[in-house]
């Protein structure tokens, strides 16, 4: 077992393995829903805008749920607390996204309840669910 020195560097680590894990989503996913990379802000594809959406669903979700407790949502462990955002939620989706969000998109664009018709492209460089998706 590899010990970490910092937590920039379990957070790289973890982005590496991240990287692996987006990579696996190719043999999972139909060809239109190809994992060619992650783009956040704003999401260029279909897929990018799913996964987008999911975690800020998740992060709400999660957020929603700290408020239930005595906890500060801006002390975290592994992103930078900030008074800014809400860090601790961030922390603990990172548990949450791969056993619910992944699995969800899986599910809706396999049985094709989400198609490439449920997204619009603005300016040829953001990819956005539209009102029917």
């Amino acid at each position: 077992m590899q010990e970490y020195r910092s937590i920039q560097e379990l957070m790289g680590k973890e982005g590496r393995i991240r990287q692996s894990y987006y990579d696996a989503f190719t043999a999972i996913l139909p060809e239109d829903f190809a994992y060619k990379g992650r783009s956040k802000q704003p999401p260029n594809d279909p897929l990018n805008a799913l996964i987008s959406f999911g975690n800020s669903m998740m992060y709400r979700g999660v957020l929603s749920e700290i408020y239930r407790t005595q906890l500060d949502p801006t002390i975290s462990y592994l992103h930078e607390p900030s008074t800014k955002r809400f860090s601790l939620s961030l922390d603990l989706a990172e548990i949450f996204k791969p056993l619910i969000v992944d699995p969800l998109i899986f599910s809706l664009v396999n049985r094709k309840a989400l198609t490439l018709k449920h997204f619009d492209m603005l300016e040829e460089k953001m990819c956005y669910l539209n009102e029917e998706g």
